[in-house]
């Protein structure tokens, strides 16, 4: 993928690594292992550990409707018919959902073959639509980016791809639809201050 390089020093990738470390750590700590703080972000992104709380809080607050009509589609190409599928898979996490994905061949071999930058692009936009109704996408930013941050963290756990692939689209993806309005609120630390209790509100 053109770019990798430079997507990989980026704001969007470092904080995608923070959060997919903290949500993992979060996992093990459920499980009640007494080694889930072992491993430290990395050097100079401490700075992203309170952003990355905050979009586990939204995700971790927010709920996902199923059969929403921004699901439905005008045409039913055998594409969007998997783009549906893998949608309703990612609502699952953890264990479930790479025990889902590999049970289902046809899926597995059209992750595999098709995981383009196109590919992800539609899956994340689709699954947001499930998320957060279209007519409400406006105003519900900080929703919409939490959830691009967990479909790119559950879709890294699959491990069907090497890792920095995965990384690289969700960052691309962040920086195409979300990086400017992060920039008008101030960057990703004010845009998520976690003191600021406002709802958030249209930027033109």
């Amino acid at each position: 993928m053109e770019g990798d390089s430079f997507l990989k020093q980026s704001d969007e990738y470092r904080l995608l690594e923070v959060y997919d470390q903290q949500r993992r750590e979060s996992k093990v700590r459920q499980e009640r292992c007494f080694y889930a703080q072992m491993r430290a972000p990395t050097t100079g992104d401490e700075g992203f550990r309170d952003v990355a709380d905050k979009l586990s809080q939204i995700v971790e607050s927010g709920s996902i409707v199923g059969d929403d009509d921004g699901l439905e589609h005008d045409g039913h190409s055998d594409s969007d018919v998997d783009i549906d599928r893998l949608v309703e898979l990612l609502k699952e996490s953890g264990d479930e959902l790479d025990e889902k994905i590999k049970r289902n061949h046809v899926l597995l071999e059209y992750l595999q073959k098709s995981f383009t930058y196109s590919m992800f692009e539609k899956l994340t936009t689709t699954f947001i639509k499930s998320a957060v109704p279209e007519h409400q996408q406006s105003v519900r930013k900080r929703e919409q980016i939490a959830w691009t941050f967990e479909v790119t963290s559950r879709l890294k756990a699959l491990d069907l791809h090497p890792m920095s692939r995965v990384m690289g689209f969700g960052a691309k993806y962040i920086k195409d639809h979300f990086t400017p309005w992060v920039q008008q609120h101030g960057g990703w630390e004010k845009a998520f201050d976690v003191h600021d209790d406002d709802d958030e509100e249209e930027v033109h």
